[in-house]
């Protein structure tokens, strides 16, 4: 017995000790990362909940589901059954009377253990397979690490249950079969001492071989999706870092604007490097990426891999002008589907989006990317329209701008969409007249011509300096006006100013949604709508259900309004029509267009009307059923309510 608990402690020397070399590597000191593993105490138990549900392992890739469920709940099982079984020896060696010996006792330690020790020989069986089926995808100390770690399980189950079989035939435990039904299936075989002493002596040590190098295989990844879920905690999925802060800037004497974004895995920071070795080539963020799905040169999956590969094999260390090709950055159009779907927790987008900024810097843009900056610049709107006389139409429709009415409750931002696009302006008449029919036209009030963009376009395509200037000179506009609530009709404005722009001294200042208003509105009886007998389907903007899981709202009032048909990608698990990233603005090589492959798949619900809740989701789907000659109306929710009001 002392043998066994000087290799246990020699286990767990080695385990840090390799795991303290690993992360040298990445530039990580051992205490760093237990520190910030510690530090993000808060973030375990949501952890913990959203692992033991194993929601993102089974949702899209079944097999992979299937064996990691197999191997993590056998694995503890087992340990709570050692757990178990050694407090039961314990306190019979130390006070002559065994804590536990009925018969849940005998069930548990047993029968579940028995159980236990077949699935996890099958599901590593399973994992042995998906990993040699993709064997190109790991280096050849990955491949062979992982290989062994499972075939290391699998021989822990065999070895277990021929163990006790010796013990069962030794000790004439006959009347327990029933609880041991591995040792009474395998006591024909009558294993010899020498057997019995062979299989015992390399029972442990391979199970404290396998914690010990744990650290150096992918398997490494289970303590990985901790930190990068501790990393990421409270950080809302439609969320970008930001890299550096222009007002800091802008106050030192000589400022400067530093570099950004990178060229090479070696550049990344280190807390990132390690963010991406997480990653166990699954394939669940490439089989959600709606840029994927349609041909475009992006694989999410890829860009990690490569992204690894560049860490950990020689002369892979170039991403740009390497292993990355500039359209592969482009196509994303940052929905967030591959981080959704991540079961370790990698922000894809963060990656990409570095890379793009380090593109912007150096000029490495086409004619549209540029004209989109540009329009920023000169015009203060992306689509490089006069801003002089932006709102008049509305003042027009009798909305009054923050200096006519100065006691507003909600500063109604239209976004450039909303101000300059013809479709985009019916959603705003259709908004402006369900609030003047509910008596709201005076508690909002708009900017006029000192509303400008959001600046998630220039962010989204890489332009971070330039998206601060135009957030800070919101931000100052918004504290000019005593601004404590913003209407939009944007999911892109709306998560810019909820979830980016208080990193950057927006605080107290509540965002809402035009379908969360009218919601509301309806629940409080100040809207009365009447049915419609057309099937209705939702089409869910990623940036407000997925990125900001604004899910319910629209469910409501579509549901007040007729037949809901849902479709099969919808709330959180929306797919992308293709705006995105400001990928709105450029073109990327596809096989075909995202906004069409989403048509296709709402019509298909066979709903007469699509309800979009974005004017860029809008113009795309209504572009695509134009293209189709659809007679399916794509329609702002808005549009709808208002519709229904009219029909009273």
């Amino acid at each position: 017995m002392i043998a066994v608990y000087g290799l246990a402690v020699l286990s767990v020397v080695l385990f840090f000790y390799i795991l303290q070399v690993r992360l040298r590597k990445y530039e990580i000191g051992l205490w760093e990362f237990i520190s910030i593993v510690l530090k993000g105490y808060q973030a375990w138990i949501p952890f913990l909940k959203d692992l033991l549900s194993h929601r993102k392992f089974l949702k899209e890739e079944k097999l992979g589901g299937a064996a990691h469920l197999m191997i993590f709940y056998s694995l503890v099982a087992s340990l709570i059954g050692t757990i178990l079984v050694a407090i039961n020896q314990y306190s019979g060696i130390f006070f002559s009377k065994q804590v536990y010996c009925g018969p849940l006792f005998l069930a548990y330690s047993g029968f579940v253990m028995d159980v236990t020790a077949w699935v996890m020989v099958l599901g590593s069986i399973l994992g042995i397979y998906r990993v040699v089926k993709r064997r190109e995808l790991y280096t050849g100390m990955e491949y062979y690490s992982n290989i062994g770690f499972l075939l290391g399980l699998i021989y822990l189950a065999i070895s277990g249950a021929f163990i006790e079989s010796y013990r069962f035939t030794g000790r004439n435990l006959t009347q327990y079969a029933v609880f041991m039904p591995n040792a009474y299936m395998l006591s024909f075989l009558h294993i010899s001492r020498d057997g019995y002493y062979a299989l015992y002596y390399s029972h442990f040590p391979i199970a404290f071989l396998l914690i010990a190098i744990l650290p150096a295989t992918a398997i490494f990844h289970s303590i990985l999706g901790l930190y990068n879920y501790i990393l990421s905690y409270g950080r809302p999925l439609g969320e970008l870092r930001k890299p550096f802060d222009l007002r800091e800037i802008l106050e030192k004497e000589n400022p400067e604007m530093p570099k950004v974004g990178y060229t090479s895995a070696s550049e990344i920071p280190k807390l990132d490097k390690l963010e991406a070795l997480a990653c166990t080539d699954c394939f669940r963020c490439q089989d959600n990426c709606p840029a994927y799905a349609v041909g475009r040169p992006l694989s999410p999956m890829m860009i990690i891999t490569k992204v690894k590969q560049g860490l950990e094999v020689a002369g892979k260390n170039q991403l740009i002008d390497g292993s990355i090709a500039d359209d592969e950055l482009w196509a994303c159009t940052t929905c967030g589907a591959c981080m959704e779907a991540c079961p370790v927790y990698i922000r894809h987008v963060d990656y990409i989006v570095d890379m793009r900024r380090n593109l912007v810097m150096n000029m490495r843009m086409d004619q549209k990317k540029s004209g989109l900056l540009l329009n920023l610049s000169q015009s203060n709107n992306s689509l490089g329209m006069s801003n002089a006389g932006r709102h008049d139409w509305l003042k027009e429709l009798g909305v009054k701008t923050v200096q006519e009415n100065p006691s507003f409750e909600y500063l109604f931002w239209v976004g450039c969409m909303g101000s300059f696009d013809a479709k985009a302006k019916e959603i705003v008449k259709s908004l402006i007249e369900i609030l003047r029919g509910a008596g709201m036209l005076d508690k909002i009030a708009i900017l006029g011509d000192e509303e400008t963009c959001c600046g998630d376009p220039a962010r989204r395509l890489g332009e971070e300096g330039r998206f601060q200037e135009i957030a800070m000179t919101n931000i100052d506009l918004f504290k000019k006006y005593g601004v404590k609530k913003i209407l939009t009709i944007c999911p892109h404005g709306f998560n810019t100013f909820r979830n980016e722009y208080p990193k950057l001294g927006l605080a107290g200042v509540q965002v809402i949604h035009h379908v969360e208003l009218i919601n509301e509105l309806i629940k409080g009886g100040t809207l009365k709508l009447k049915i419609n007998v057309d099937k209705l389907t939702i089409h869910d903007p990623c940036y407000l259900a997925r990125n900001n899981d604004v899910v319910k709202p629209q469910r409501e009032v579509a549901s007040a309004l007729g037949n809901l048909v849902e479709v099969d990608r919808y709330g959180k698990n929306t797919f992308c029509c293709g705006a995105g990233g400001a990928n709105y603005w450029y073109d990327v090589p596809e096989r075909k267009r995202i906004s069409h492959e989403r048509f296709e798949q709402l019509q298909a619900t066979g709903a007469n009307t699509i309800i979009t809740l974005c004017p860029f989701c809008n113009a795309m789907l209504d572009e695509a059923s134009r293209a189709k000659g659809s007679q399916v109306k794509v329609l702002d929710i808005s549009q709808v309510v208002k519709s229904s009001i009219n029909d009273k």
